[in-house]
């Protein structure tokens, strides 16, 4: 019993310890970054986040997809047909 009641309070402590990482990072990652920036990363936070969920039991049912950041991708090369 004593042995279990350890192995639950490390397991506790290390998911503790990960989410205070996470949001070391995420506050970091929201004060230093530019505006403009702020939707290209949330989703991989939001991706960390419940990647991280999957630690706790209740977690484990439900894996659903994972929404894809929406990118903007632009030409550089701005004109017609192609130059050969």
């Amino acid at each position: 019993m004593l042995l279990l009641c350890r192995l639950l309070l490390a397991a506790l402590a290390v998911i503790v310890v990960l989410l205070t990482v996470v949001d070391i990072v995420a506050r970091a990652m929201v004060a230093k970054g530019r505006p403009e920036d702020l939707p290209r990363f949330l989703p991989g936070l939001g991706q960390v986040l419940a990647a991280l969920a999957l630690f706790l039991p209740w977690g484990r049912r439900t894996r659903g997809p994972t929404a894809a950041p929406q990118v903007s991708v632009r030409s550089e090369h701005r004109g017609g047909g192609r130059r050969g």
